[in-house]
């Protein structure tokens, strides 16, 4: 899995009944529900002071590294405050846009989204996507990541995103984009699993949950 890195595991995973999607996202649901049955529930924590947090604890990691084990933090933390229940396979996950050796979060507006996907333009970008898989007796830690490259900056390059923008899609997205619904004519390649971008890398969980089962 050449754009997967293991970050953590402890226990082994054993038998579960049921599987529980610690996110309320509707890219995520639809997902999850590719490869297996689970229901949704979400917890509220505050993912910048994490990321805040874990910046300082990997401040000497490189920088793409720190942003993804920060991006592991999150997925952790969304289980924490969970009471877990036996049996019972938990799986969260957290995605970020990392451009120009930086974060690039939700957009704040119309302005921000444009500098945003602009800023894309006639280069590569990364996406990260991580994931903690918990039982009672059982903790996994990975991320995935893509390489994405849009098209260069031309009129018609500025055109296309101004109507992506029209379409108010942007504003819930980690760097103002969702590759399954942008246009797809800005678009130059993508290196690595498109369910990453989108949110879930369901490939790599299903192949860690199955081994878990055998």
């Amino acid at each position: 899995m050449k754009y997967t890195k293991n970050i953590y595991k402890q226990g082994k995973l054993e038998d579960y009944s049921q599987i529980i999607l610690v996110s309320k996202s509707p890219r995520r649901i639809q997902l999850i529900k590719k490869i297996a049955d689970a229901q949704s529930i979400s917890t509220d924590i505050d993912e910048r002071k994490i990321e805040q947090q874990a910046y300082q604890k990997y401040k000497d990691k490189p920088l793409f590294e720190k942003f993804a084990l920060s991006c592991c933090e999150i997925s952790k933390a969304k289980i924490a405050p969970l009471k877990l229940q036996k049996n019972t396979l938990y799986i969260a996950s957290d995605t970020i846009v990392i451009n120009d050796s930086k974060i690039l979060n939700k957009p704040k507006d119309y302005d921000d989204a444009y500098q945003m996907l602009t800023s894309y333009l006639g280069k590569t970008h990364q996406v990260v996507t991580s994931v903690c898989l918990q039982t009672t007796t059982y903790q996994e830690i990975f991320y995935t990541y893509s390489n994405v490259k849009l098209i260069d900056k031309t009129d018609q390059s500025l055109q296309l995103i101004k109507q992506y923008i029209d379409t108010n899609q942007v504003y819930d997205k980690a760097g103002a984009y969702g590759i399954q619904d942008i246009n797809p004519a800005l678009i130059d390649y993508i290196e690595g699993d498109i369910c990453t971008i989108i949110g879930l890398p369901v490939s790599q969980i299903y192949q860690k949950i199955s081994k878990g089962q055998k």
